[in-house]
């Protein structure tokens, strides 16, 4: 049986609509395929101009305190803290946004923030104007409002899956671009010089907004024509009956989404303090983190399907075995950089290299555990949910870098390198139990709850 875009069965049409229909269909297709393209350029500048003053902003701070050392790395992971919180509570009511007003709209309000935070941060001449930089965070969602996107245009299934990751791919590159970019300008001495030019993308964000289709938010979204049907008419109208609605659903997902994102922000949000305590200058970090998003990137792009095969191509060995391999990625680190049990040198690119060669092993599974259980969650959810649910899961991973930069710039200052990659092990294993244990109950739940 073929379907038209509006679920109609075409094979029991005539022959004059069966080719409206089609007709329908094919420029639908052709539509969201344009629409799709605008979204990924959209992302691809959002995350340039986000990245261009990441690899600065610990040189900045320790200019801005006219100091280095602990203290310095406490205000860095303050400040990192601020903006996941600021983002932690606008996620919830982007989603929500979404969902009621739309895509572009949202997209407008998100990238106006940006051009906020990053004009504050370009005339920041103390660390208390830095803090205020941040503020504007709460209504940058940039990428929610992209994953939006593609779950409205894009069908349930492999389709959305490889939409998701080209969509991990474009932020990827702007990923590259922006710290490789941000570290060349910084090494100059004028670490604003980024944020400026950041300003200046962000507006530009602006207009394109307004060449995505209007129809976009209005037009029936892209599902197959009987599923979800049950859970379209059992759809609740408020924000906490919704939220109640995906617990219920998802939560077990959701929960490892968050624990595993906190363990990684730990990770992630100290290794520009680990790497400019291993000597590593301005430029170089731009190189690192750019080529840290660049193989990540490509791992998303071409690895994820072989990957996702290799895990075992069901959700649950996936996300199982992904956690498993992370988790002795960092018992590897740990006793790599142990006082008692490394045979690394003192210092140099001998010291360096195993650390960077971790970073990009972790990479790959990192971004096939999210993405992976972004489109699990986005096919179990009803779609009239779907903004709500991307809010939930962007808050959820803000929320993790509330906690994450300050426990392990905690940990890293008392247990180094090797103290923090034991802590994030020990609580990827947490989750492995966890998962374990509810896993497949959970799932079997859910398929019953839908009527598969």
């Amino acid at each position: 049986m073929k379907l038209s875009s509006t679920g109609e069965n075409i094979s029991e049409m005539p022959a004059r609509d069966k080719e409206n229909a089609a007709s329908a269909a094919t420029g639908e297709h052709a539509d969201n395929s344009k629409a799709i393209f605008c979204v990924y350029t959209l992302v691809v500048l959002y995350a340039l101009c986000y990245q261009l003053q990441s690899p600065i902003e610990p040189f900045l701070v320790d200019k801005l305190m006219n100091s280095t050392g602990s203290d310095s790395s406490v205000v860095y992971a303050r400040v990192k803290s601020l903006f996941s919180i600021t983002q932690g509570f606008g996620s919830l009511a982007f989603g929500w946004l979404l969902d009621k007003y739309g895509v572009r709209i949202g997209l407008l309000l998100n990238f106006s923030a940006c051009a906020a935070c990053y004009y504050t941060l370009s005339i920041t001449d103390s660390v208390e104007m830095l803090y205020l930089s941040k503020l504007p965070g709460i209504a940058m969602s940039g990428f929610l409002c992209a994953q939006t996107a593609i779950i409205k245009l894009t069908p349930p299934g492999e389709g959305r899956l490889k939409a998701l990751g080209r969509l991990t791919t474009s932020y990827t590159i702007g990923g590259v671009v922006g710290p490789f970019l941000g570290g060349q300008l910084g090494a100059s001495g004028d670490y604003y010089v980024g944020a400026r030019m950041a300003t200046y993308g962000s507006l530009i964000c602006v207009l394109l907004s307004f060449f995505l289709p209007s129809k976009m938010d209005t037009r029936k979204p892209v599902e197959p024509a009987k599923a979800n049907e049950k859970n379209d008419t059992e759809s609740s109208t408020t924000w906490t009956e919704r939220t109640r609605t995906i617990l219920s659903l998802a939560w077990l997902f959701l929960f490892t989404k968050l624990v595993t994102s906190i363990a990684n922000s730990m990770a992630r949000s100290v290794q520009p303090i680990v790497l400019k305590n291993l000597g590593v200058d301005e430029a170089t970090m731009g190189t690192i983190m750019g080529a840290q998003f660049g193989f990540g990137g490509v791992a998303n792009a071409v690895l994820l399907a072989p990957v996702t095969r290799a895990l075992g191509g069901h959700l649950s060995a996936v996300v199982r075995n992904c956690v498993v391999v992370m988790a002795f990625v960092y018992i590897v680190q740990a006793l790599l950089y142990s006082e008692y049990t490394s045979v690394l040198p003192e210092n140099g690119w001998g010291r360096q290299v195993p650390f960077l060669f971790n970073m990009m092993l972790l990479s790959i599974f990192q971004f096939s555990l999210g993405t992976t259980i972004t489109a699990e969650t986005s096919n179990i959810i009803p779609r009239k949910m779907q903004g709500t649910l991307m809010g939930m899961e962007h808050s959820l991973f803000a929320v993790a870098y509330m906690i994450g930069p300050n426990v392990g710039v905690h940990v890293l200052n008392h247990g180094s390198i090797s103290g923090l990659s034991l802590a994030c092990s020990c609580i990827f294993f947490v989750v492995l139990t966890v998962w374990l244990r509810f896993a497949r109950v959970e799932v079997k739940s859910t398929l019953k709850e839908k009527g598969e």
